[in-house]
């Protein structure tokens, strides 16, 4: 394709620079107390830019132990990481798909697949309360070893993404033909890729840091660190969260096995998951390389990494950008397997079935976001795919059977998790579809509660264009990258792999809109495929007056989301505190926690009310979601306070703890509502019958912590409780 005329790059330019000023001018949801001032990305680079004490809060803390407890951490990091790798390479090896895959490729599919492999190990293993650190240790070094021995044994080349035998054929994602590109100049150069490790460092530093999160406290770390503690994987009927698919919450499982100790667990749990950001961003320079140019690459993958939303729910412990890499990982293999001439190509379906049935065991949306749309597309194109006229056509072999094919990976890579459900719950699907399979502890009200909760709140077109416009302007954490350039990825010389791409870009927001309760952080997996839309957009021409500008351009915006994500703005930026003064640090965790654990010899049991963050207490706790039975009024409805204090005194509660701020916040309109029977006055019933006495209380708290009184043999109990 010949260069574009001039005046086609300066409209693209003008378009860029009106996308960057209304970019910059976007308020940001920040209020400020008692003020009406609209707080603008502009003005908070600004604040930035001008601050001075940015890198110092880095050091804030810091002690001669820091570098111990990182070192400490990323060792079982590194070893847990090691043995996924070798196990995912084994797999690739034994199934025969390394052979089709470039050195980068097999990398990138060995630490995704065999991180899923640890996740089900340490689910199956767990599930029959096999959970010794010694046991895990011998198993891994088992692993390390056998792939050691078959690397060298391996006299074979990986494939080269040039062989014709992957040029795409007519009714792939990619273009009908795989014509030789000129040289792009943007980019070009591999060292270009070191502009993402100070992103990838502290993505890493980040998420070694203690959680604050109340997802990752009230779940996605306190399950594993339950099913730690209980000694097994098993359900747990006060939280509903901890019975879903758990697929890299098992890494934090088999950290806390590693190290022996929950809290560290947490932490080494915290950073695997944070290093799928990295991986997703190799995958991205791999779908280039091989598809579109290695520049396209290297800038998909830099501006993947730089985006703030990826550093938020890296660094916090969440699960989205581990489903992101799966989701975009599942996606390359299939268009691997497109692009293939190869006898045994559908081995490549068998590794997306299995990476998309990793992202089912992550988050079920992966079943509507990845499974569908892959298994349909693989449908479609050995539907199209050409064949000798003078055969018989033969449905099955050219259709079925490849789709299925992919179907069994997928059950594969996440069936184990069905299986666990349908075992201890009677639903395969656990929470859902309660109303089909009327899982465990799911009554008609309790599903009424959790549907209403998160179906979509409204069918507005006026809806879905402000949400549409949030995906590409307003969503707080976007990146000034990301969408001016993926809108120039259809100029390109690969239009019709832009239109695919944006096509399924497309279908995930529709069904995150269509299906889901529109959470923005719920569309982040989709990312990977905007990033590389957007390598293919910085690419589109190789004009001068294009490429060095736009080169500029990366580099600014790879440095204001650096800058915004070091500086606090997204969450604690403390990376080198010690983290014994961060896990009791006020700003993190609640006062009442705080007093329960340095209290810990006076307490058996604390029930938690309307309070579902355990995570930190480090004494025994029961507690239970929003969506689960109310422990508390289970125990005091329809009771006299003598019966009360039997039932607390039987389950060796000695505390009961009202967060009445959360209460509140459940039962503010359009929140997940709370049950009517807490109420202040039934703990003053009950203090008035002297089975619970109150604390003293907190200034600027407005919760409570009751202590609970021992039955007194010259005391009768009188009164009934609510």
């Amino acid at each position: 394709m010949s260069k574009p005329v001039g005046a086609a790059v300066v409209v693209a330019w003008i378009a860029v620079v009106v996308y960057l000023a209304a970019f910059f001018w976007t308020a940001l949801p920040i209020v400020v107390p008692d003020s009406n001032v609209v707080i603008r990305r502009l003005d908070v680079l600004l604040t930035i830019f001008l601050g001075e004490q940015t890198v110092a809060y880095w050091f804030e803390g810091f002690s001669g132990n820091s570098l111990w407890q990182r070192g400490h951490i990323l060792t079982a990091v590194a070893a847990i990481f090691l043995v996924a790798c070798a196990a995912g390479w084994i797999c690739l090896r034994v199934f025969g798909v390394d052979r089709q895959l470039t050195r980068l490729e097999q990398f990138v599919f060995a630490a995704g697949t065999g991180l899923n492999l640890v996740s089900l190990a340490t689910l199956a293993l767990g599930m029959g309360g096999v959970m010794n650190r010694w046991g895990f240790a011998a198993l891994g070094a088992a692993i390390v070893a056998s792939a050691v021995v078959m690397a060298r044994r391996d006299k074979n080349p990986p494939a080269k993404p040039g062989a014709d035998r992957l040029c795409p054929p007519a009714s792939s994602l990619q273009p009908p033909a795989c014509s030789r590109q000129p040289p792009a100049v943007l980019c070009s150069n591999p060292h270009w890729l070191w502009a993402g490790l100070p992103f990838v460092v502290v993505l890493v530093l980040g998420a070694m840091l203690p959680p604050v999160d109340f997802d990752v406290r009230e779940y996605h770390l306190q399950a594993p660190k339950e099913f730690y503690q209980n000694g097994r994987v098993e359900f747990l009927p006060h939280n509903i969260y901890a019975n879903m698919p758990l697929g890299t919450e098992m890494l934090s499982l088999a950290g806390m096995i590693v190290c022996g100790d929950w809290w560290l667990g947490a932490l080494v749990g915290k950073t695997l998951i944070a290093l799928f950001a990295p991986l997703a961003a190799l995958a991205l320079v791999a779908a280039g390389k091989r598809f579109v140019s290695p520049a396209a690459g290297i800038v998909a993958a830099l501006v993947y990494i730089s985006v703030p939303w990826i550093a938020l729910v890296s660094t916090q412990g969440l699960v989205e950008g581990a489903f992101a890499y799966y989701l975009f990982a599942a996606l390359l293999a299939v268009m691997l397997w497109q692009a293939s001439d190869d006898m045994r190509r559908e081995r490549l379906l068998w590794l997306a079935g299995f990476l998309a049935g990793a992202a089912v065991s992550t988050k079920y949306p992966a079943v509507l976001f990845s499974v569908l749309p892959l298994a349909a597309t693989i449908g479609y194109t050995a539907l199209r795919a050409p064949r000798d006229k003078h055969a018989p056509r033969n449905f099955w072999r050219q259709v079925v059977r490849p789709v299925a094919a992919f179907l069994l990976f997928v059950a594969l890579g996440c069936g184990l998790w069905l299986a666990k459900n349908a075992a201890t719950t009677g639903n395969p699907v656990y929470p859902l579809m309660a109303e089909v399979f009327d899982g465990r502890t799911r009554t008609a009200e309790k599903n009424a509660q959790w549907t209403a909760a998160h179906d979509p709140p409204n069918w507005r077109i006026g809806d879905l264009a402000q949400r549409a416009a949030g995906i590409a302007l307003t969503s707080p954490w976007l990146s000034p990258l990301l969408a001016p350039l993926a809108m120039l990825s259809f100029f390109g010389r690969r239009r019709r792999m832009a239109c695919w791409l944006a096509a399924y870009f497309a279908f995930v927001f529709l069904g995150w809109w269509l299906f889901t309760h529109r959470i923005d952080r719920f569309w982040v997996p989709v990312l990977p495929v905007a990033a590389l839309l957007a390598g293919m957009g910085a690419t589109w021409t190789d004009a001068r007056t294009w490429r060095v500008p736009c080169a500029v351009l990366l580099v600014c915006g790879l440095v204001s989301n650096f800058v915004l994500i070091t500086s606090g703005t997204l969450g604690d930026h403390r990376y080198f505190a010690d983290l014994n003064v961060l896990r009791v640090d006020p700003a993190r965790v609640d006062p009442w926690h705080q007093y329960l654990n340095e209290h810990a010899d006076e307490v058996t049991g604390v029930l938690m009310v309307g309070d579902a963050e355990p995570f930190d207490l480090e004494v025994p706790v029961r507690y239970n979601t929003v969506f689960d039975d109310n422990l508390f009024e289970a125990i005091a409805r329809g009771r006299t306070p003598q019966q009360v204090r039997e039932t607390l005194t039987q389950q060796k509660i000695t505390h009961v703890y009202v967060s009445w701020s959360e209460i509140a916040r459940y039962r503010s309109p359009g929140n997940y509502g709370f049950t009517k029977f807490v109420d202040p006055s039934v703990f003053a019933a009950l203090e008035q019958a002297g089975v619970l006495a109150a604390l003293p209380a907190i200034d600027g708290n407005p919760n409570a912590l009751y202590r609970v009184v021992p039955a007194s043999p010259n005391r009768a109990d009188s009164g009934e409780s609510r």
